[in-house]
């Protein structure tokens, strides 16, 4: 299972689990017309794990307003805020994680109980284990 990275700027437990990349030095990366589609099916794949809402680092004002998790479309695994970020900022994701989603038309996966069980115990063992 491929996962795409945690930001530094948001605070998390296990951080050193993960890859980590830098919010800010992805924002208003995206190309516009792709916002709209990545953020969508980020936004309505398959919940992992909710554990509520953090707040917007680059934007402390709004409060907890960035969604927290873990989210999965069966082949990726991300943390809920991808979403939340590619649409508000632009955030620029990895070429392949792009070409991913255009290959499903940036229409999220339907799984099945099943899959959905298998995604969440390889998420469990690659990466809390």
């Amino acid at each position: 299972m491929k996962m795409l990275p945690i930001f530094e700027e948001v605070h998390a437990e296990n951080k050193g689990l993960f890859e980590q990349a830098s919010l800010g030095q992805l924002v208003g990366r995206l190309p516009p017309s792709l916002r709209e589609p990545l953020a969508k099916y980020l936004s309505g794949s398959y919940s992992l794990l909710a554990a509520g809402n953090v707040q917007d680092p680059m934007s402390v004002e709004k409060g907890a307003v960035v969604p927290f998790g873990y989210c999965t479309d069966g082949e990726w695994v991300w943390p809920a805020y991808w979403g939340y970020f590619v649409q508000q900022y632009g955030v620029q994701l990895p070429d392949e994680f792009i070409e991913h989603a255009r290959r499903r038309n940036f229409t999220p996966a339907t799984l099945s109980d099943e899959e959905l069980d298998r995604a969440e115990e390889e998420f469990e063992e690659q990466f809390f284990d």
